[in-house]
């Protein structure tokens, strides 16, 4: 397979990697040893031998002195005298242990070395002059001589770390250049992730990397349609759903106008009671109609209009329209109120007593005579809560995991005649415009539970963004 014109392949780039290094590396011992050779020419480091030479200039002179004095030894240079007879170091600057090596070779050798240090005897009337000087390279500055005596550990400690910068350097710059592709890679899969698929990446020069960025915009592009063939059939159902609901509305109106007319004509108690009945379901008929429209429109009608709230009268509104929805059922109804007085939040005041009443007209369906439910509101700095529970049968496995879902009805344990699956659909989207969540579970000690919960901090700040 080529590579296209233009393109790297992760081969080049590790090989030019590799060539880069090296040559880099290479380049920073020649400049050390071209820095080492200027400095040698210019005096600043004197050579290994030249402490040898300034000892063969000097030894005329000390073999014919009468007498070996101290300054008449070159700077970092030490020396001893010793006895012909005895061996006795009877002057000098040289160590112990030098001494007692020079002590051992003075009679057989002029010249000696031991450990880098070079040895010179002066064979002198009476005496030996034994001279010690330096094998190595050293610094002609005093100065340095004195903190950096040994100039080639120095030296070598110097190449050593510009080696390991050099090494950093080029690294570093390879790792950056990969970092900023697999950043490019993250950005994309992000992007995904949360269905921006407007996306137009910068290309790398990297083959892989490009062919990476080829399946995920692939990928991209048939998550853009799946989806948008997923919206557009949504958009049909929805419109079809509407269009129906219209369309029922017209013979329910005409059953109830035939219905009010036949009132009219003094029918007898029995007639008068079926007409009735006639009228009642088409008055429930339109209800749910109204609904099912609602409902079919709620994506693109209902919009969240968030304003503060005082949570208190709130909830006594909320605690108002529950009783009247019990009516004339034998229900305890309890409201509980924590952390609500004297707190503001920013909510949909009437969309979100709307969302609860749906809640709670379910309750009401499913809660016996003589049962209990309960409105329990909690306000943090954090969320909102509201939880609407009842001692009904409770929520099958299957209405926990489908009760939101629009048209759904539970058929074995919370059957009721005036339940359409309609309500906690709408309730679910009220708190999804909140931004929040809508849970569904069972007590432990019998009864369903639903609790919506908003978050108040993030409604704060995308208002505080939006301001």
């Amino acid at each position: 397979m080529g590579i296209a014109k233009g393109k790297s392949s992760i081969r080049k780039e590790l090989v030019k990697f590799t060539i880069t290094l090296c040559l880099s590396t290479m380049g920073v011992a020649a400049l050390c040893v071209a820095l080492n050779a200027i400095a040698l020419n210019a005096g600043a480091i004197l050579p290994a031998n030249y402490s040898e030479h300034e000892a063969e200039q000097i030894k005329p002179r000390l073999k014919s002195a009468e007498k070996i004095t101290e300054d008449m030894i070159p700077e970092g240079m030490t020396y001893a005298v010793f006895d012909k007879k005895t061996k006795r170091m009877t002057k000098g600057t040289m160590t112990e242990k030098d001494a007692a090596n020079a002590r051992k070779k003075i009679q057989h050798q002029p010249y000696f070395n031991y450990a880098q240090k070079g040895f010179m005897v002066v064979d002198r009337k009476n005496e030996y002059c034994v001279l010690q000087y330096s094998l190595r390279s050293e610094f002609q500055s005093p100065l340095l001589r004195r903190y950096l005596p040994n100039y080639e550990w120095t030296g070598l400690a110097i190449l050593i770390t510009l080696l390991l910068l050099t090494v950093f350097i080029v690294t570093t710059r390879f790792a950056n250049q990969l970092r900023r592709h697999f950043s490019t890679l993250s950005s994309i899969t992000a992007s995904i992730q949360k269905q921006n698929l407007n996306i137009n990446p910068k290309r790398p020069r990297i083959k892989e990397f490009d062919d990476v960025i080829d399946s995920l915009l692939k990928m991209k592009d048939a998550l853009q349609a799946s989806l948008a063939a997923q919206w557009e059939a949504e958009r049909i159902k929805k419109e079809q759903i509407g269009a129906l609901a219209h369309d029922i509305k017209i013979p329910a109106t005409i059953i109830k106008g035939n219905a009010e007319l036949l009132q009219l004509t003094e029918p007898d108690e029995e007639q008068t009671e079926y007409t009735q009945y006639i009228l009642d379901a088409g008055n429930k008929i339109e209800q749910y109609v109204g609904q099912l429209i609602q409902l079919s429109k709620a994506e693109e009608a209902v919009a969240v209009h968030l304003e503060y709230t005082d949570l208190k009268e709130w909830a006594k509104n909320i605690y108002r329209d529950a009783a009247a929805l019990a009516g004339p059922k034998q229900i305890d109804l309890v409201l509980s109120e924590r952390g609500i007085d004297r707190k503001e939040a920013p909510i949909d005041q009437e969309l979100l007593r709307r969302a609860v009443m749906n809640i709670a007209a379910n309750a009401v369906d499913y809660t016996p005579e003589r049962g209990e439910i309960r409105v329990d509101v909690l306000c943090t700095d954090n969320a909102l809560s509201i939880a609407v529970s009842d001692s009904g049968s409770g929520f099958s496995q299957e209405a926990l995991k489908k009760a939101t879902q629009l048209f759904y009805t539970e058929d074995k344990s919370r059957h009721s005649a005036g339940h359409h699956g309609m309500g906690l659909t709408f309730a679910h989207h009220v708190v999804h415009l909140h931004h929040g969540e809508l849970i569904l579970e069972n007590k432990k000690s019998g009864g369903a539970r639903a609790e919506i919960r908003i978050p108040l901090e993030g409604i704060r700040q995308k208002q505080a963004l939006h301001a």
